[in-house]
């Protein structure tokens, strides 16, 4: 398989992952009588958890190979740190800002392997970076956010005393925090995309990808919103439904974009 063929396998296989999730998430909510969770993030606590971990947990894998020598894909990157941990680090249980003790170890395991493998995998962007395999900037900046943020909720998780209250020590959600920087880094990515130094779009790829930034924002806004104030509510899953639906958009439009480019900007690294 070609480079080319497997920059556009990777795009389309993250387009499959939103729209598994979505349905996942929507056959629950068929199960359950169509009334639905306060957010996606809650079918965590449901039937839907195998696709709702699995999914986000592909999408990093995804998002780190399709990484290149662009703004965007230090984005993607970035946007790779948070995916696990949204599926990681659960939400509250029905609204309230407590995990049930039984979901406890599960989640401190998980949090333990994503550690190991940010090590890991900053051991390794060191080495090729320093073979010339991937660029400097890259590793620095991606790897400075990976391993303060593992390094951070290692401390939550496991330090006595402050493990008692994880994952909300302090009253912090940081479920909503990895939520939140997993969407922003989406957000920002079409607006690299238009007003970025790189070559700019068409103009018709040029409207939709305002549009869509746009959106995202709009809906990270209400579905932060959302969270602190209703979180009892169904505003956190209407903010996560926009939001998923219109990076699925910004994507599909991309790829078609760049499916005949033999050399996308998010084919190599730099």
């Amino acid at each position: 398989m070609t480079g080319l063929q497997t920059h556009r396998s990777l795009r389309l296989a993250l387009v499959g992952i939103v729209v598994a999730i979505a349905a996942s998430v929507l056959f629950q909510v068929a199960q359950d009588g169509w009334v639905p969770l306060p957010s996606i993030s809650a079918y965590f606590y449901s039937p839907a958890r195998g696709v709702f971990v699995g999914g986000l947990t592909a999408a990093a894998v995804a998002l780190l190979a399709l990484s290149g020598r662009d703004a965007e894909s230090i984005l993607l990157d970035v946007a790779a740190v948070f995916a696990p941990l949204i599926a990681i680090v659960p939400t509250g249980y029905r609204g309230r800002a407590f995990v049930p003790d039984d979901v406890l170890p599960t989640v401190r395991n998980g949090v333990g392997v994503y550690i190991v493998m940010v090590a890991a995998v900053a051991v390794l962007g060191i080495v090729l970076a320093a073979r010339g395999g991937i660029a400097r900037r890259r590793v620095v900046i991606v790897g400075s956010i990976a391993v303060v943020t593992a390094a951070s909720l290692g401390v939550l998780a496991f330090t006595p005393g402050l493990s008692r209250g994880f994952p909300f020590a302090g009253g912090v959600n940081l479920h909503l925090i990895a939520t939140v920087c997993f969407f922003a880094m989406f957000a920002a990515v079409p607006l690299v995309t238009v007003f970025g130094g790189g070559e700019r779009p068409s103009s018709v790829y040029r409207r939709v990808y305002t549009a869509v930034a746009v959106v995202m924002v709009a809906a990270l806004v209400l579905t932060i919103i959302a969270a602190i104030r209703h979180p009892q509510t169904v505003g956190v899953l209407i903010g996560e439904a926009i939001a998923l639906g219109a990076f699925a958009v910004f994507w599909t439009t991309q790829t078609i974009e760049r499916w005949r480019d033999a050399d996308p900007p998010s084919i190599l690294a730099g």
